[in-house]
């Protein structure tokens, strides 16, 4: 009987021996991934939607891929000028405008009488779907109330920075 469990005790102990070393090999996946997505968030063009005593200088309005420059001189109280940028999402990746040039400092440089306003877009929830545009203005004015009566100028630069809408 001794001998008979003995056997058993050992069958027992090699098949867990087995066991564990079947349950213990090494498992290699091998594989690679690839994506097809691509970033192209850009300005692609600037017009000028209405004008009322203002004049372009040094051959404002100019954009680079993110940002547009103004440089606009008014010829009395209450001139304005009104910009349409124009933002396409030619990527396939969605978009959402993460932050914009803070006008507030813009405006507050002199002349003072001189302001710059951004309409169309707000930092944070402004999407841009892959393949749309959005229309961003921009409008200087002269402040109508100015005691200034002498020609005006002033220039800015509006950057747009967007990110991967997630």
């Amino acid at each position: 009987m001794k001998q008979k469990i003995l056997i058993g005790a050992l069958i027992v102990v090699g098949l867990a021996s087995i066991a564990y070393a079947a349950f213990s090999q090494s498992l290699v996946i091998n594989g690679t991934g690839t994506t097809a997505a691509d970033w192209d968030v850009k300005i692609t063009g600037i017009t000028t939607a209405a004008s009322d005593g203002a004049t372009q200088v040094n051959g404002s309005p100019t954009f680079t891929a993110t940002s547009a420059t103004f440089d606009v001189e008014l010829a009395h109280p209450g001139a304005s000028a009104t910009y349409d940028i124009t933002v396409a999402n030619e990527g396939s990746i969605d978009a959402v405008l993460d932050s914009l040039t803070d006008v507030a400092s813009i405006n507050s440089a002199a002349p003072a009488d001189i302001t710059f306003t951004v309409t169309g877009v707000t930092a944070g929830t402004t999407t841009l779907a892959a393949g749309a545009t959005n229309t961003v203005t921009v409008k200087v004015e002269w402040n109508a109330a100015s005691t200034i009566q002498t020609t005006q100028s002033k220039s800015a630069t509006i950057t747009l920075n967007y990110i991967q809408n997630t």
